[in-house]
């Protein structure tokens, strides 16, 4: 798997990792009044306070953990230690090699052209004496 798929995929998770988070604490947070003349009616909503915190613990620690494994993925990308002069300049030099690759490319596949013109001319002079001499 390359560099950027493996930094797609812990972006994901960290975007799954805060949602799933944001969800479990939303479901299982208690219900807090909002007003002191408005008292909560139900009891029975949420989870102990106690347990809430630990999985809040929890998660933040998970989320902390893919943040970590995301800054190390960023920082072993190719080039990200290098000033961005020094990044386009290498860019440039990929550009130039990749066009003479190009060049190259062009007159070898025009070569193989003339290449199979010569041959087939020459298989048809070869199928041409054989008729004529049959």
């Amino acid at each position: 798997m390359d560099r950027l798929t493996q930094l797609q995929d812990a972006i994901d998770k960290m975007a799954l990792l805060f949602v799933s988070s944001l969800d479990h604490l939303t479901k299982n947070a208690p219900l807090v009044p909002l007003h002191p003349n408005v008292p909560v009616v139900s009891n029975d909503h949420g989870i102990p306070v106690d347990q809430l915190q630990n999985s809040a613990q929890e998660l933040a620690l998970d989320i902390s953990r893919q943040a970590k494994e995301l800054e190390a993925l960023i920082d072993n990308l190719p080039g990200i230690s290098q000033t961005p002069e020094a990044q386009i300049h290498e860019l440039e030099v990929l550009a130039q090699e990749n066009a003479d690759a190009t060049l190259d490319y062009e007159a070898a596949v025009k070569e193989a052209k003339e290449l199979l013109q010569e041959v087939t001319l020459a298989l048809r002079r070869i199928a041409e004496d054989q008729s004529c001499r049959s």
